[in-house]
């Protein structure tokens, strides 16, 4: 994106809005990179008070952005939208995941690839991937599919996070075994997103039965706002905030439990640093590139 290249980059992007049948759409292309986080939270939990002058790490990067825009009924097991929170159909599980074609041989500066295509990463719950599983085990937890979860299971029960925030701030959390985390992220919150019968793995969980909010609360659930993360996951949910007050001690993430010590703790970025778009793809426009 640039002013030479792209002069009305808004209009290039909505020409590249394709309208699909069953009233879908779809969007790939450019666009801001709509999380938003104070890296420095990665580097031994530098955070407020600690890090005075917190930053979007991210502003002005972009993305490459698929975007989609399906009916309810589109994703349901039953093929209907569900008319209430508490039908069976109601909760859908989502992950993502990237492949690549597994390298066989190195020679002459080549590389031969084989047909095999190999799962090399993985997504579900925003920073499970990123925080809670340790470097040592990625490779083996991006390769896994949802079904072979109970592998990880340890690292939930028994996270690096609360240590460092009973360290470095003297919040005492729950002992281990965290079941409360078990709930939240791998088996979904009972009465909103927790399905029947459900089998601890770890993915992003919606009840697309739960109607949008019509003034979203950033903080999700823990703010009173059963429409949000971790129900689901929208652009404007405070995914860093959220996760960090859960790994202080959630047993179950309510308005209630956000006081205190639990209320200060967040990376000190609540928001993304520009505004997304009312209309699809919502993702902000991009930086060009000589900004």
């Amino acid at each position: 994106m640039g002013a030479r290249s792209t002069p009305n980059y808004e209009a290039l992007a909505a020409a590249a809005v394709q309208q699909l049948p069953n009233n879908s759409q779809v969007f790939a292309g450019q666009r801001d990179d709509p999380f938003f986080v104070e890296l420095n939270v990665f580097d031994l939990l530098n955070v407020p008070p600690v890090n005075k002058n917190p930053v979007d790490s991210l502003a002005g990067y972009n993305v490459h952005t698929i975007a989609l825009q399906v009916p309810i009924a589109s994703v349901t097991h039953s093929g209907t939208r569900p008319a209430t929170t508490s039908d069976p159909n109601a909760v859908i599980g989502v992950w993502s995941t990237a492949s690549r074609p597994s390298v066989t041989s190195r020679g002459g500066g080549q590389e031969r690839y084989s047909d095999r295509w190999v799962q090399v990463s993985r997504l579900g719950n925003p920073l499970v991937n990123e925080v809670v599983i340790p470097r040592g085990t990625k490779d083996v937890f991006n390769a896994l599919e949802p079904t072979g979860d109970g592998a990880a299971l340890g690292f939930v029960t028994d996270p690096e996070v609360p240590k460092l925030l009973s360290l470095l701030f003297g919040v005492q959390s729950p002992p281990a075994p965290r079941n409360d985390l078990v709930t939240i992220f791998l088996k979904g919150i009972p009465g909103i997103n927790q399905p029947s019968n459900v089998t601890p793995s770890e993915m992003l969980r919606l009840n697309v039965a739960i109607p949008p909010s019509a003034n979203p609360n950033p903080l999700g659930v823990l703010g009173g706002d059963l429409q949000g993360f971790p129900n689901g996951r929208r652009l404007t949910d405070d995914v860093v905030d959220i996760a960090l007050r859960a790994m202080a001690g959630a047993t179950v993430l309510t308005p209630q439990f956000n006081v205190g010590i639990n209320a200060q703790l967040g990376d000190g970025v609540n928001a993304n640093d520009k505004p997304f778009l009312a209309t699809f793809p919502y993702v902000a426009t991009p930086t060009a590139g000589n900004k």
